[in-house]
């Protein structure tokens, strides 16, 4: 019952993402700047309502392919902005997830799946779909992945993601384990490739407490790559694994 009431609530919450209209919500990247001002950025970003946030730019770059962020449990929001501003030089179809994080992520993901395909439908010239979950978000984004109908080159990324599951944030979520205690995701098919970009775990201050790290786990058809302990100088951690990742796809 406790299952069925948090699906309702999904659907209903994430329902403006599963028709999206041109009019829906938008953002334009001016209203996000960087620097001293992330974390007003961070603010307004994470207080939109549920479904997709389109970010907006003067770049007409790369139409064809639309780019996805899914956000973490509990996000401020600020971890995105330099990937967003970055995202919007090269990109003019770009998108924010905004979705209720006490959510199971099965069922986020599978409403995002759901979105997709609507968003498909006003983007008819789409060849390519990059999502780019964080934290949370990677686990949301994973099991997305197993629930999209389409046959279009998509990149699903996880970027400092527990995929394993672990009980804090999922302890009130009916999902399969594997023999090895670790979350059973859906099979995605061939057109989707999977990559998981890991933290080290003592550098990350949402794992380096825990017994084991909740990143390692095999996935089917998914590349592993390990991040570097900084950046710039500085410790390489949770948030800022997100800049990180998205300034080295975009250099290659």
């Amino acid at each position: 019952m406790k299952r069925l009431l948090l699906f309702s609530l999904t659907i209903y919450l994430l329902s403006c993402g599963s028709n999206i209209k041109s009019s829906d919500q938008v953002l334009n990247i001016s209203e996000l700047p960087q620097g001293k001002y992330v974390k007003k950025s961070g603010q307004k970003l994470i207080s939109q309502d549920n479904g997709f946030i389109k970010i907006v730019s003067d770049s007409t770059i790369n139409d064809n392919k639309i780019i996805i962020a899914v956000h973490g449990y509990q996000s401020e929001g600020y971890e995105w902005i330099t990937a967003l501003n970055d995202f919007s030089e090269n990109n003019s179809n770009i998108y924010f997830y905004r979705y209720d994080w006490d959510t199971c992520p099965d069922l986020v993901g599978e409403s995002l799946a759901k979105s997709i395909d609507s968003l498909l439908l006003l983007n008819t010239t789409t060849s390519n779909i990059n999502i780019y979950g964080h934290s949370y978000g990677g686990i949301v984004a994973t099991y997305c992945a197993g629930y999209l109908n389409n046959t279009i080159n998509t990149e699903i990324h996880t970027i400092a993601s527990p995929l394993v599951g672990y009980s804090r944030i999922l302890e009130n979520c009916d999902l399969d384990y594997n023999d090895k205690n670790k979350l059973e995701y859906p099979k995605w098919t061939s057109n989707i490739e999977h990559y998981q970009w890991r933290t080290q775990k003592e550098q990350d201050g949402a794992y380096r407490d825990l017994d084991k790290n909740p990143q390692e786990i095999d996935l089917y058809n998914s590349t592993i790559t390990i991040l570097p302990d900084s950046m710039d100088g500085h410790r390489l951690g949770h948030n800022w694994s997100v800049t990180w990742v998205i300034k080295n796809i975009l250099d290659k």
